[in-house]
Parts: C-alpha cells; structure tokens; sequence
C-alpha cells in the first residue's frame, strides 16, 4: 500500500473501515495504516480490496473518490458524491454538440497534443539523433498542419489518428531493447510498454474525472470523442493534451531510469495481455504519485500536477459557459 494525498490500497484481503475520524486498513484483524480523513484527497483499490459501509458514508460525506481497478488496470466503477451536480452546465454540454464551439475546443486540444508529442521526441533523440524518428517528427509536423486547418470533427481526428500511429512509431525506437515496443496495443497491451501507457492513461483519465465532476460538469459528454455507452467523453477530451507530458514521459522515465525492470510483468496465459506483477504495481504506483505531487509551470504560477488538471476543467468549465474557446487555453510544453 502506497500512502500520500492519494491512496493506492493493492494487497488482497484488505479492509478498510472508518474509525473516529481515520480510515483504517487492516488485514487478517491486524493494522496495516490508519489514514487521518483529512490528509486523503482520493483512494484507489485494486480488485478484492473491501470497503465497509461506514467508510463508504464517510467517502461520500467528505466528497472523497474512490476508484475500483483490476489487478490487471481495468476500470470497475467508482464510489462518488453527487453534490457538485451542476445541471445548467451538463445542459449547456449538450447543446453544444457539433457547434462552431465546440471544433474549435477540439482543434485547440489536438493541435496542443501534437504540439507536446514533436516535443517530446526532439528532447529524447536530441543526443541519440536517429535519422528515421527525425523523418517521423517531420511527418507529425505535417499532421499538425493539416489538424490546425480541418473543418469537420472527423477531419480533425482522422489527423490526429495517423499522428499518433507516427508517434508511437517513433517512441519505439527511442526505448531501451528490454522494453521492445512496436506501437499501441490495448485490450490487452501486448507488452510492458504498453501495460504502462494504459495504466497511466487510465490513473490520469480519472483524475480528470473528478476534476470535471468538481466542476458539476458530466464526464461523459464531450465534444472529441464520440459519445458511447460507459465511456467518460468528456475526460477523454482534457486527457489528449496531457498524455504526451503526464503518461509517456512519465512511462519513458521510468525505463530510462530503471526504475521498472522486465521482471516486473507477467503474461496473461489466457488474453496473451501483459501487467505488472504486485512488486511491479507498488513501484509504479509509488512514481505515478510522485509525478503526480511534484510542480510545473505550465500555468501561471507553480502547481502540481494534480492542480494543474483541475484548473484546466475549471479553465475548460468557464470556456463552456461564455461559448468561448478564446478562454481555454491547452497546456503546450517547450
């Protein structure tokens, strides 16, 4: 179990329950960490985790998320207050849809991700100077042209589409042979690139969950990304602009680092999917924290990551309401 602003509870057979103003957590009648309900902003189990009924009151009470995840990183569902509920605003979402508005938020948003993407390519082949992922950022800067003066919805998204398989083409040759990655597989991910990549992207999609919920917005209506059954739209939305700077940087300092070792992932015998081992998730969870807490000055000002997330759904939230993308301004990195 990894304790800071944000619990990651992952052991099996583990309980939590309230007590005098501290979660507990204990296994097998012994205490494993009682948490002061002040200092926990959000709690994250992973599969068999049980949560009483009293620590679930008083989740929902202090307006703390809980968020159910698979040893494998798979979604279960959350444990969440209504009372930021704003009706006027999910209203406003709605009629939207297809607005002059809302392609220009969605033109913003992807310009900025291939933005961050090019950038994080050049930092990493800076020293190494690999003619093929050289060709693959002049390709993406193509992309990115052609995104900025797109006219439709699918137009805009079609780009981004071959963007990123260039993107990710390019990140495999510039990872260490041990993480051999030939670009994205999901549903399962075939490799221990890609289990990283998804778990990140899954971790930071509900961050933005709760950041657009604290806004009263609904998460899963967006602009982007087709609305669907289950899917979080909006979140997926604000998650493009970060994933080149929160998940895959974090992902290739982790490597780059050694931080994460090849013998931190099994293989699924049945799906052929490939995760992390228990070790393996304490190690992530620990840095996916740390990344998480630590400051940037992407906005006015120094924040932490977490803030910045949240100021960018209030960002996004004051954009919606006036009908002005001139207001939403996306995270660009230099």
């Amino acid at each position: 179990m990894i304790l800071l602003s944000f619990a990651y509870v992952t052991e099996k057979g583990t309980l939590i329950t309230h007590k005098a103003g501290r979660f507990v957590v204990s296994r097998n009648s012994e205490v494993l960490m009682e948490i002061p309900e002040e200092t926990l902003d959000g709690l994250v189990l992973i599969d068999t985790v049980q949560v009483s009924s009293q620590a679930m009151v008083s989740f929902l009470h202090l307006g703390i998320p809980v968020t159910w995840l698979s040893t494998t990183g798979k979604f279960f569902g959350r444990l969440e207050s209504t009372s930021h509920i704003r009706i006027f605003k999910q209203r406003q979402q709605f009629l939207l849809q297809d607005s002059p508005f809302a392609l220009e938020i969605c033109r913003k948003t992807l310009f900025a991700k291939v933005h961050n993407q090019l950038t994080l390519l050049r930092r990493y082949n800076r020293e190494r100077d690999i003619p093929e992922v050289k060709m693959d950022i002049r390709n993406i800067a193509m992309m990115g042209t052609r995104l900025r003066e797109a006219r439709s919805r699918d137009e805009l998204m079609g780009y981004e589409g071959i963007s990123a398989k260039i993107y990710f083409s390019a990140l495999g040759k510039l990872i260490a042979p041990d993480f051999h990655f030939d670009g994205r597989s999901k549903r399962p991910p075939r490799d221990p690139f890609n289990s990283m990549l998804s778990l990140a992207y899954t971790l930071i999609l509900y961050e933005l969950f709760t950041a657009i919920t604290n806004e009263g917005l609904h998460p899963y209506v967006g602009f982007m990304h087709a609305l669907r059954e289950d899917h979080p739209a909006l979140a997926s939305d604000l998650l493009e602009e970060w994933r080149p700077i929160l998940a895959d940087s974090f992902v290739l300092s982790l490597v780059q680092h050694h931080e994460i070792l090849v013998e931190h992932f099994y293989r699924d015998e049945e799906n052929g999917g490939v995760f992390l081992t228990p070790e393996g998730r304490k190690i992530f969870f620990r840095a996916y924290e740390r990344k998480m807490r630590s400051t940037n000055q992407y906005l006015q000002g120094t924040h932490s990551y977490r803030r910045s997330l949240a100021y960018q759904a209030a960002q996004y939230s004051q954009a919606l309401m006036g009908e002005d993308a001139s207001i939403y301004e996306p995270i660009w990195i230099r």
